[in-house]
Parts: C-alpha cells; structure tokens; sequence
C-alpha cells in the first residue's frame, strides 16, 4: 500500500529501497494511482477516505510515482494496471458486506459505521470503474 506512506516519506521510501536492492535487483510495488491530470488538485485537498479511511494517506499518480523513483536512482521496468478488475471486487465486496450487515451489528458495529463502510466500498468502485484512479504494480530495478 504505497498510497498509505504518505507524500513527504516518498522521497525516503524510494532511497531506502534502492539502497536494500542489489545491483540489477527488482522490486515491485503495487500502488493506487490517481489519473495525472487531477493529482494537483487532489494534493491540494482532502477527500473523504483521507478524512475518514485513512488518514496521512496520498494517491500518487503514474506521473509522480515514476518521478519519485527515477530521482531515487530506480529505473522503471514494468507497469500493469487493473484498475477496472478491482472495480469488480469492490462491487462484489460491497454485496457481500450488505448481505451480512446483521453478523457486521451482532459484532458491535453501529449504523455509522455500516454506512461509512458501505460509502467507501461505492466511492472506490466508482473511482475505479471511471479510471480516476486505477491499481498499478510498478516493477523498479536498480542499475547495475
């Protein structure tokens, strides 16, 4: 979850990897983006699941996250991304989670709390069913 470490550790994260990596050593970081063109805009604010999900947390974009890596001294090797897959297993999360609210109360969660969950699990799926923001798995090599 590289969207949890937070913009100001960026910068750390990368240098450390590249210092744990071997010369020619790989590493894949999966990550959610947010679509280029609307990351200034989300940094300049503060949206629901960084208000209420989690907090600290910021969205790279492709842009940003390669930008970070290359100043590090990682090379970029690989990217794949499946953001509409994951707007389906949101989808199908929320279902079940709906279809077991009673067992989700029996354990002490309260209505806020479903109607939150249910929110969030919505707000994802139509962020990634839309493309503003995708699930990227960054492959990074350290030259040789």
């Amino acid at each position: 979850m590289f969207e949890a470490v937070g913009r100001e550790y960026w910068g750390r994260f990368f240098a450390m990897l590249r210092h744990k990596l071997a010369p020619g050593g790989r590493a894949c970081i999966q990550s959610i983006t947010i679509r280029d063109d609307l990351f200034e805009r989300y940094v300049r604010s503060t949206d629901f699941i960084q208000q209420y999900i989690f907090p600290g947390g910021l969205l790279p974009s492709r842009s940003a996250f390669r930008a970070e890596a290359r100043e590090a001294g990682l090379e970029i090797v690989g990217e794949r991304a499946f953001g509409a897959d994951y707007a389906e297993t949101l989808r199908r999360w929320r279902t079940r989670f709906l279809a077991r609210e009673a067992e989700v109360r029996g354990l002490g969660f309260d209505t806020r709390f479903v109607r939150i969950w249910e929110f969030y699990l919505a707000y994802c799926q139509a962020a990634f069913a839309t493309g503003n923001t995708d699930v990227v798995q960054f492959t990074l090599r350290r030259p040789r």
